[in-house]
């Protein structure tokens, strides 16, 4: 069976023992099996979640950087220095030394980060906004064949991490990049590392999809035989064009609805599929919608992790 987590991010240790997330999320919910912990503001931040988490007695994952202020620094893999890849895998290798240590069964990272900018596409038109690193000239990486080089480098060194902190590594699709959406590196690399996981982010997806021309249902299905995490969130755009990302996902988020709405309700339904015991966040914020719609997407998420 699926299964279901929260997401424990922000000021959560202000607000721990209210019974919500920083979004208003409920956190008595019978549905929820685990809490997905990660860029909390503070230190005291992170361990309230982590201590809401066992007063629950979920399973814990975590997203690096777990927190900001004074904390570890985003993984610049993708970084034109050297020096700062280097340091940046072995900011990983700490993170998932510490991630274990709080008990997390797994730690996520953004892979390909940052992003490359590609000529002429107007970024900020389609929807993205960049807070932790602005994306990179395309010609950072002019050559896909150094690109793999080094992106194979890091997945020997996520699977290293894996094995010898006994924690599972994420990768969170993250991009946009001509390389991994246009091209097809995710599968090559995963192809290789097949014990390493990929995390769909369906809102992004949508994001992504648009921007690189794709059809979203079948960039999933790229990458389906090692989609085990989710994030499920649907992406929007207006009449005019006007995005919104975040909204709660329910059952008529369909392809039908492309490309104005992600088909995350689709893309869910096949992971799942493919993968009984995946894990689910709803990285959603729960004020974008009516309180009657949300009770209707929350529904909808527990018939989708019990499906068998």
């Amino acid at each position: 069976m699926a299964q279901l987590f929260v997401p424990l991010q922000g000021a959560f240790g202000r607000i721990a023992g209210s019974g919500v997330n920083t979004y208003g999320e409920s956190l008595e919910r019978p549905q929820w099996q685990g809490a997905e912990i990660g860029l909390c503001d503070t230190m005291p931040d992170l361990l309230g979640a982590i201590a809401e988490a066992e007063y629950y007695e979920w399973v814990i994952g975590t997203h690096h950087p777990t927190y900001r202020e004074g904390g570890p620094a985003w993984c610049r893999f993708l970084d034109p220095d050297v020096t700062v890849r280097a340091e940046a895998l072995d900011v990983a290798y700490s993170a998932a030394q510490a991630a274990h240590r709080l008990g997390a069964r797994y730690i996520l990272f953004h892979f390909p980060w940052p992003a490359l900018q590609m000529p002429g596409v107007d970024y900020a038109a389609l929807g993205w906004t960049f807070k932790d690193a602005d994306p990179l000239p395309l010609d950072a990486w002019p050559d896909e064949a150094v690109l793999y080089d080094w992106s194979r480098r890091c997945f020997e060194r996520f699977a290293e991490i894996q094995e010898r902190e006994r924690i599972g590594v994420v990768l969170e699709i993250d991009g946009p990049n001509p390389y991994f959406f246009d091209g097809e590196l995710y599968s090559r690399l995963f192809q290789e590392y097949p014990s390493l996981s990929i995390c769909i982010d369906t809102g992004r997806l949508g994001l992504l999809a648009r921007t690189h021309g794709q059809d979203p249902v079948a960039l999933a299905r790229r990458w389906l035989p090692w989609a085990r995490h989710l994030h499920l969130n649907t992406s929007r755009w207006d009449e005019h064009g006007r995005f919104r990302s975040h909204l709660p996902t329910n059952a008529s988020h369909t392809a039908d609805r492309w490309p104005s709405v992600t088909p995350a309700a689709d893309i869910a339904r096949m992971v799942v599929e493919a993968h009984p015991r995946a894990i689910v966040v709803l990285e959603h914020d729960p004020r974008a919608v009516p309180p009657e719609e949300l009770e209707a997407c929350h529904a909808w998420a527990q018939e989708l992790v019990a499906e068998p």
